[in-house]
């Protein structure tokens, strides 16, 4: 018994919060709905009613992250060469965070670890949010429709 309940605490702790947000992809853009409301008047009921309506949410958000989590392996999964990155954006981890806000040094108005530009990269974004897991999907898009040739490292 004791083991179990050792076991429950260590897998408690490694567990992350099914509403912790991940700097990979946007924030949950949930729909408003209407309210549940309680069918009695009582204080106990509004605060039951109240539990279940964050319960759900909590839910809704669990899914929400872990359906961006499969999304995010998905798409990085697939090939795509170094260089149409690694020079672009600096050195470094491959996904470091800062990757994805780098500006172009030379001033062309292209963002991002690709150094996309606006244009192209609204035409094969499939978010348009500028969020990492967007511009990996756009780049590699864009490099299984038109190869290394967008990149003038390649």
């Amino acid at each position: 018994m004791r083991r179990l309940g050792l076991v429950l605490l260590l897998f408690t702790l490694l567990e992350t919060s099914p509403a912790s947000a991940d700097w990979r992809w946007t924030k949950p853009q949930f729909k408003h709905k209407v309210k549940v409301r309680a069918v009695c008047d009582s204080y106990q009921c509004h605060k039951a009613a109240k539990i279940r309506n964050h319960a759900l949410k909590q839910l809704r958000i669990k899914f929400y992250h872990k359906k961006k989590r499969l999304e995010w392996r998905m798409w990085t999964s697939l090939y795509i060469p170094d260089c149409a990155w690694y020079g672009e954006s600096g050195v470094g981890y491959e996904y470091a965070r800062y990757r994805y806000t780098m500006p172009n040094s030379l001033g062309s108005g292209a963002l991002g670890k690709f150094q996309f530009m606006s244009g192209t990269y609204h035409t094969r974004a499939k978010y348009h949010d500028w969020s990492p897991l967007d511009q990996e999907i756009a780049a590699r898009r864009e490099f299984w429709a038109h190869g290394t040739a967008p990149w003038a490292n390649c």
